[in-house]
């Protein structure tokens, strides 16, 4: 054996010893893909990148807090969900013309009646209640996690196939928007955290989730909660309630088909003298199709 293949047969052994240490990454060759994720978590994450995309402004997103066109409201003043919804546990039940769930560890209750194409906003009050939980040692405390849940333009009725609004996770210290899986985990998934706001115990919030353009935002009582500009948006039609374990309430659900922002008008040639203006009396007045419940 040479001296030149020898020493190549040392650095082949060492390899496999070098990656089992921390930082092992770094000390691979330069790639385009590692450089730009160095960059990007230099830069502050992720979360960072998201950010620099073009989303909707403040004051459009309050704008679409109002307004619009009703093509959908539940306001479960009856003894079964009926044909519009799906429940995916038995533990999804109607008392009191209300939705309530104290388990579903993510199996949702859907919306069946698709949501209308372009910009959408969704409302519904919701409330978690805290309750007494008995230790093994037979003490009793009182839990209250928090934890509103929803999920909105899924794919499928199905949980983490669209964007997932959670206000009060995490033991109530997280607001979160994510994409396709809670944690951020996965292809595709991602992952944006708005200011503490925590629930409060037994407050009736409105809920809002809105779809402007590219944006999604939630908002409890007009509060802020968290918005999340995407630039490979999921084009699902689907919305449900979801929980783990909190003691939720969901009720009046409500469903609006937004107006997008309208282009500029193009430059016309004025008109003649004489010339009618506008359609005949008569005419058919057409639109978009919209949801109709």
């Amino acid at each position: 054996m040479t001296e030149s293949s020898f020493v190549r047969r040392l650095l082949l052994l060492a390899i496999p010893l070098a990656c089992a240490t921390p930082g092992c990454r770094e000390r691979l060759p330069e790639t385009p893909k590692l450089a730009q994720a160095r960059a990007l978590n230099q830069a502050g994450g992720p979360q960072s990148a998201r950010v620099r995309r073009v989303g909707a402004s403040a004051d459009v997103l309050k704008k679409a807090l109002k307004g619009g066109k009703l093509v959908f409201k539940d306001d479960f003043e009856r003894e079964s969900f009926g044909p519009n919804w799906k429940a995916e546990l038995p533990e999804w039940k109607l008392q009191d013309g209300e939705v309530v769930n104290h388990f579903a560890e993510n199996k949702g209750l859907w919306l069946l009646e698709k949501l209308p194409d372009g910009d959408v906003r969704i409302e519904y009050d919701a409330r978690s209640d805290p309750y007494e939980k008995r230790e093994k040692s037979g003490a009793v405390r009182e839990e209250f996690p928090g934890d509103l849940k929803c999920e909105a333009f899924n794919r499928l009725p199905e949980h983490q196939t669209g964007y997932v609004f959670i206000f009060g996770g995490w033991q109530n210290r997280i607001n979160r928007i994510a994409r396709l899986e809670e944690h951020g985990n996965g292809e595709g998934a991602e992952v944006v955290d708005g200011p503490p706001f925590p629930v409060e115990k037994s407050k009736k919030y409105r809920m809002k989730v809105l779809r402007v353009g590219s944006t999604v935002a939630f908002y409890a009582d007009d509060t802020l909660l968290g918005q999340f500009t995407d630039g490979d948006f999921i084009e699902g039609r689907h919305f449900g309630f979801n929980n783990w374990q909190a003691h939720v309430t969901f009720d009046n659900v409500a469903v609006y088909a937004l107006e997008p922002a309208p282009a500029p008008a193009p430059a016309t040639a004025p008109k003649k003298a004489n010339e009618p203006t506008g359609a005949p009396t008569g005419a058919p007045v057409t639109g978009p199709n919209i949801l109709t419940n």
